[in-house]
């Protein structure tokens, strides 16, 4: 009970930052234009699955992008929470917010039970390795994976390197969405393919599980006032 009511803490900070930062805006915006475009005939399970995964990494940018996000860490830990729960509480603000778009932009395009299934598991995997992301490299982090899930996510990885001569930058495109989080996979748990979402859970559990190390390195880190 006491580390549920440890995340539980780190995830209300999620209500000010909708309201009091552009978090809310961009959700916003986002849901707008993926709407837009599924009413114009885009496939549904696209809409679901961007939303999910964009979503969830606008939703890290927010909960660890900045600065002062990261140097509460050192706070948060100076009370009696564990890394492990920031990191579960930081992810829960990211999901959830992400996890609302999805279904509010599924049942605005025709309500598909599969396509929201699918969208709430690439919300939960991306948001994950986004929050590690930032951490490590901080709000660009965030940026290049926002546009590598829009332009790139959905592809599967054949497509990419199908040419004569893929290069390097293809292979390693092709290599990341083989084996990171993508969009092309998570479309089969609509079709209810066990595999996909098996590799969505695990990507979320490793997301938290890395960002509850670079939480407490982060922490460690920090210079403690005297």
């Amino acid at each position: 009970m006491h580390f549920l009511r440890c995340v539980l803490a780190e995830w209300a900070l999620v209500r000010p930052r909708l309201l009091r930062t552009r978090f809310g805006a961009c959700l916003l915006l986002l849901g707008a234009t993926l709407v837009w475009l599924g009413n114009r005939g885009a496939d549904p399970l696209a809409v679901a699955l961007h939303a999910g995964a964009l979503g969830g990494v606008l939703g890290a940018a927010f909960a660890a992008g900045s600065s002062a996000d990261r140097a509460a860490f050192a706070i948060a830990l100076a009370h009696p929470t564990t890394p492990l729960a920031v990191a579960c509480g930081r992810w829960l603000s990211a999901v959830i917010p992400a996890g609302g778009l999805t279904i509010a932009c599924t049942a605005l395009v025709g309500w598909q039970a599969g396509a929201a299934a699918a969208g709430l598991a690439a919300a939960a995997a991306v948001a994950a390795c986004a929050l590690a992301a930032v951490l490590v490299a901080g709000t660009g982090a965030a940026l290049a994976l926002f546009l590598f899930m829009g332009l790139a996510g959905a592809a599967p990885p054949e497509t990419i390197v199908g040419v004569a001569e893929p290069g390097v930058v293809r292979l390693a495109v092709a290599t990341a969405l083989e084996l990171g989080p993508a969009l092309w996979r998570y479309r089969e748990i609509a079709s209810g393919d066990a595999g996909a979402l098996l590799h969505a859970a695990t990507w979320a559990a490793l997301g938290v599980v890395l960002t509850s190390g670079l939480v407490r390195r982060r922490a460690e880190s920090t210079p403690r006032s005297t």
